[in-house]
């Protein structure tokens, strides 16, 4: 994580660093995208970025999570236990629908998670780069592991099988669904998204639905 002197950086020059970094970022992938590029956009000196960031690797980490607060994924807790069998689904659907209408304004924040799902194992190796993945981990399976708690106490998830393999499914659909959305975002307008992101949220309904629940 950066110094915490970082903080200390006026708002619109941090704003501003960490919109260039992450645009490099989700264009390039963390191994290729080029500090010295992103500080010659945000006109910035090394000198001054080694002042607040340790290396591109704590840059990027930085960056990460910037991308993750406004894309905002994860629902509080109230509201996932304030669900009822009516109101789950769409819910879910909702969840669902507004970071993919973020991207579409924005669409390296979806760029830069997706840089973060596609480190090397080289990468790997250094020590904050492990713990962000580890970080994104837990994020995703607290967050998931909410929902679909949830779901089985409403009687409209299975519990028949794993909730490993619940995860699993849920993932395997909406990661299918996220990489050919941004690969056509450009030919996409909103109304197109939110087609295609309710028809994922009905396949992930049918894959982990209780087996007593009406098709």
């Amino acid at each position: 994580m950066p110094f915490s002197r970082f903080a200390k950086m006026p708002g619109e020059k941090r704003e501003s660093l960490l919109t260039i970094a992450a645009q490099e970022f989700a264009a390039h992938g963390f191994e290729a995208a080029s500090l010295n590029r992103i500080l010659e956009a945000a006109q910035i000196g090394k000198s001054s970025a080694y002042y607040y960031f340790e290396d591109k690797a704590d840059l990027f980490c930085t960056v990460v999570k910037y991308c993750l607060d406004r894309l905002q994924f994860a629902p509080d807790r109230d509201t996932i236990t304030s669900l009822t069998t009516q109101t789950y689904w769409a819910a879910v659907a909702e969840i669902r629908d507004q970071p993919l209408l973020r991207t579409l304004q924005r669409p390296w924040l979806f760029g830069v998670m997706r840089a973060a799902e596609r480190l090397s194992p080289e990468s790997l190796q250094h020590e904050s780069l492990t713990n962000l993945t580890q970080y994104l981990s837990n994020y995703t399976m607290a967050s998931l592991g909410a929902l679909i708690k949830r779901g089985q106490e409403l009687g409209l998830i299975r519990t028949d099988v794993p909730n490993e393999l619940l995860f699993a499914w849920f993932r395997a659909i909406d990661d299918a669904s996220d990489s050919w959305v941004l690969a056509h975002l450009e030919q996409l307008d909103q109304d197109e998204i939110l087609h295609i992101s309710h028809q994922t949220i009905t396949t992930i309904k049918q894959a982990l639905a209780s087996p007593s629940m009406p098709p």
